[in-house]
């Protein structure tokens, strides 16, 4: 069931970026032309500081892939389940 709810909310995000996109060549009708690039920007920006922070919070342990990055700039948090995993093993590890 997990796995259903991550393929639709990333299929949710990828109709989400086509239509950012087609906003910026102005093929959407009304107002979504204007509306729909400045949420993609606020998007983006919260996708590149969730990236950002998992950087961080691994250095050290693990470096996140030049694909994972993308993932995470495109899906947010749906992309993230391998990262969450190995992250949760560095917390979980007794310390030294």
């Amino acid at each position: 069931m997990k796995k259903t709810l991550n393929l639709i909310a990333r299929g949710v995000m990828i109709i989400f970026w086509l239509g950012v996109l087609a906003a910026l060549f102005g093929l959407l009708p009304g107002k979504l032309h204007a509306v729909l690039p400045p949420f993609g920007m606020i998007v983006l920006l919260m996708h590149w500081a969730q990236v950002t922070m998992i950087r961080k919070g691994s250095m050290g342990h693990f470096e996140v892939t030049r694909q994972e990055f993308w993932q995470i700039i495109i899906f947010g948090v749906f992309a993230a389940d391998s990262l969450r995993e190995r992250l949760k093993e560095i917390t979980n590890k007794p310390r030294e």
